[in-house]
């Protein structure tokens, strides 16, 4: 990514299974046109879980101005998100401190989150190492769609998040991404804490 940086919001719903492909559809008919619609909006991503009660609805945002207007614009309609889906939710926000896309990930794609926390005084340091030692390794990989590494840079916390165009893709890289996330532990002080696993409904982020 070039210039300054993105921002995202993941509402992350933890709800019926029953109502999995109700909540998918609101979102993709009702909530991806308003989120679209909204100023400062780079894109509306749909994933569900693989153990079909996940639904994640991450909104993209060109600005932290964008993303902190949208809190009151949307409010509204994360109530009725969690309406549709029958459980609770979370709210989490990022930024998209490095990203890249080879192709457009397609239904059915395979997302990995894999979250990490490092100490915040040393964000930078983890962002300059991703940026040199990681993606050069990750860019070409064959059955990657993109990359993403997330920061809340004032707790520490983040992920990277992979898309990849299918699990054969994604486990053949499997033995390389450990060999990144010792690296990135042992020259970064970045600590992966868990992978989380989800597939694409539908994308229309806007990476470089």
């Amino acid at each position: 990514m070039k210039g300054k940086p993105m921002y995202v919001r993941y509402i992350i719903v933890n709800g019926d299974p029953a109502k999995i492909d109700s909540s998918v559809e609101y979102l993709e008919q009702a909530a991806r046109p308003r989120v679209e619609a909204t100023a400062g909006n780079k894109g509306f991503v749909t994933l569900t879980g693989v153990e079909a009660r996940i639904t994640v609805a991450g909104s993209y945002w060109g600005n932290a101005e964008a993303l902190g207007a949208s809190r009151t614009a949307l409010a509204p309609l994360r109530e009725e998100v969690e309406a549709a889906a029958g459980g609770p939710l979370s709210v989490e926000e990022y930024e998209v401190a490095l990203g890249f896309r080879q192709s457009i990930p397609a239904r059915g794609a395979v997302v990995r989150f894999s979250r990490l926390e490092v100490e915040p005084a040393g964000a930078d340091d983890a962002v300059v190492h991703h940026r040199e030692e990681t993606v050069p390794r990750l860019k070409g990989a064959p059955g990657l769609c993109s990359f993403q590494l997330l920061l809340d840079r004032e707790s520490g916390q983040g992920m990277v998040v992979t898309a990849w165009e299918n699990e054969r893709a994604a486990a053949d890289f499997w033995p390389t991404a450990q060999e990144l996330r010792t690296q990135a532990t042992e020259r970064a002080g970045v600590h992966y804490t868990g992978i989380e696993h989800f597939s694409m409904v539908h994308t229309s982020v806007q990476l470089d």
